[in-house]
This record gives structure tokens, sequence and C-alpha cells, in this order.
């Protein structure tokens, strides 16, 4: 559409009038903001930044052809920028991985496009774009449940497997133990305003959701979300909010495939 509008108003000898079309495209292009609420290691968050960057470059390449002679705003400045790729992750490990991943996929687009141009000094800049948290619950604090005489209980920490000797196939490793673990004030988790929505979020089916989180985790869950019928998998949480938030119009598209 921009470069259908922009060649309509060159053939109508427009040519300023064209660039500030795009410059303007551009400026919003550098204030999108995307939320990947179960980013991981940033995967999706990594594509999203290297798809903006190339729709960028297109449009500068287009400013440059409407006006050789001005020099273009400083990219440094005004462009896309990790910023504007924001994400949920719990697991700390995953969440540092998903930072360095955006700058690295933002570094390679600085110097494919500019050369031996060191970058803007800090190169790198903590934006919290990445939180370490979880996406659909929030709580006070996290307390271990214990027994009659004081003891954690513990549950299967819901990840280690073991191959069963009667049937060959992969079954929880009872061994492994993780506490019980008990939600003060449970309610729904906010999540940052943008405007786009991506991701591949967690599918655990609802069978299988107090063995993996645990029951305190579950109960908890759906206490904060009694609009979300017992019944439903893990990410229908996710799908469910972010649902709520097109439907009001606070974000403009939802994207993505549970796996």
């Amino acid at each position: 559409m921009l470069q259908a509008e922009v060649r309509d108003l060159v053939a109508r000898d427009k040519d300023a009038q064209a660039e500030k079309v795009v410059r303007a495209f551009h400026e919003r292009l550098c204030k999108i903001r995307v939320l990947d609420p179960a980013c991981g290691s940033g995967n999706f968050l990594y594509v999203t930044l290297d798809i903006f960057k190339r729709l960028e470059s297109e449009v500068l390449n287009l400013v440059a052809e409407l006006s050789p002679t001005t020099i273009l705003k400083d990219a440094q400045n005004v462009t896309v920028t990790p910023a504007q790729f924001l994400g949920i992750e719990i697991k700390p490990w995953a969440k540092e991985i998903a930072e360095l991943v955006l700058w690295i996929g933002y570094l390679q687009w600085h110097f494919r496009t500019r050369g031996n141009v060191a970058p803007q000094e800090p190169v790198l800049r903590d934006h919290k774009n990445i939180e370490r948290r979880g996406a659909v619950l929030a709580s006070d604090r996290e307390e271990v449940a214990l027994d009659e005489q004081g003891k954690p209980i513990t549950r299967w920490d819901g990840i280690t497997m073991k191959k069963s000797r009667v049937r060959g196939e992969d079954v929880p490793d009872e061994s492994t133990r993780a506490p019980l673990v008990h939600f003060v004030n449970p309610r729904k988790a906010v999540w940052p305003d943008v405007d786009f929505i991506v991701g591949n979020l967690p599918l655990i089916g609802n069978f299988k959701m107090r063995q993996v989180l645990g029951d305190g985790y579950v109960e908890a869950l759906r206490s904060a979300w009694p609009d979300v019928p017992e019944s439903s998998d893990f990410v229908m949480y996710w799908w469910h909010h972010a649902a709520r938030l097109v439907r009001s119009g606070a974000v403009q598209r939802e994207l993505g495939m549970p796996s």
C-alpha cells in the first residue's frame, strides 16, 4: 500500500509529499511494540525483529530514491531497535538468552547496512524489554506447603523422565522431587501495552496440568481466571488473555500457534 501511494504521488510530481509519507511510515514502524508472552530463548522475537529491519531497509531505500541529496535521519536515533520487542519468560536462563539473541540480530543488521561504522555507545542497553515472570499468573509471594510435621510437601518436578521397564516409553521419574508451592493472593498477570502479540505458546493438556505444574499452581491459576473453563488446556489461558486484548482494541492482532 505504501509503495502504491508513493508511486501515485511521484506520478503527480509530488515527490516532497511522497517523501513525507515514507518518513511518517518509518517513524511509525520504529514505534511499534511486539510482545511474545512465552518468549523462551527469543526465536519468535528475533524473526520479528529481522522482518522489521528488512522492511525498514526497503523504506530507507525509498527515501534515498525520492531525495538522493537529502541526508537521511540518523539511523542510530530513528531506527528499529530491540526495545520494541518485548517478552515474558519464567526461566532465568532463557530470559538472558532472549535478550542476547535480540542484540545479535540488531547488530547484524547494523553492520550489514552501515559497514564498519561503529554502533552508538553504549552498544548494549538494558531496555528491560524481557521480563522474567509468569505470563498468566501473578501473586504476592510463593510459600512452600508443609505437612503436619512441618516438612516440605514435594511432588514430581514435572520435567524429569525415565524409561519404563515394562513398555520402554518415557514416564515421570518420581525420584526427582520439587516442593509443592502455595501462591498467596493469586491474580491474572498483566501484560505490557503493545501493538501486536506473537508467540509459540506452551501446550499442556488439561489432564496433565496438575502433574506437570503442581496442584498449588493449578488451583491458583483457576482461581485467578474463573472465566476460563477448568476443562481447558494450559495454552487457553494465553489465548483467552490475548483474545480479550484484541477484542478490546488494545492490540491489533494476535499471531502464533501453540506448540
